[in-house]
């Protein structure tokens, strides 16, 4: 039981070490963003927010970081032009989402990026809640 319990710590802080090392990668490729995160243009349905604190970052352009979560509802949408860089995930359910002119459906686990002032639109077109992670890169 012991070792079954440190080997899931493992597989956690390996996935952190991941997100942060995409997180740096997307900074390189995406580019500086603007001071604030997505900034929604249209909600429908519920959709739970979670935000917390900007926190320093060690990325360079980035000097800080932002953990964000929103759970969506079935049925709920959002759709919003992007204020800053960010990586996203999927961490529970599907979610379908649209970039300019590419959409895909977004399952548990899958990763992206967006990048500043494009327009996304998210939607939980299942029957169970869909969670999407978002970590902000910031630049003020």
């Amino acid at each position: 039981m012991e070792t079954t319990k440190n080997l899931r710590s493992v597989n956690v802080k390996r996935r952190g070490v991941m997100v942060a090392g995409l997180a740096g990668a997307s900074a390189l490729l995406v580019g500086s963003g603007g001071a604030a995160w997505a900034q929604a243009i249209e909600e429908k349905g519920k959709v739970e927010r979670k935000v917390t604190k900007p926190m320093e970052s060690m990325i360079p352009g980035f000097p800080k970081v932002r953990l964000r979560e929103n759970t969506y509802q079935p049925g709920a949408s959002t759709k919003a032009k992007m204020q800053n860089a960010m990586v996203c995930q999927c961490t529970q359910g599907t979610l379908e989402v649209s970039q300019d002119d590419k959409t895909w459906t977004a399952k548990t686990g899958d990763i992206w990026t967006c990048k500043v002032g494009m327009i996304e639109a998210d939607a939980n077109k299942g029957n169970t809640p869909a969670t999407m992670r978002v970590i902000d890169l910031l630049t003020t």
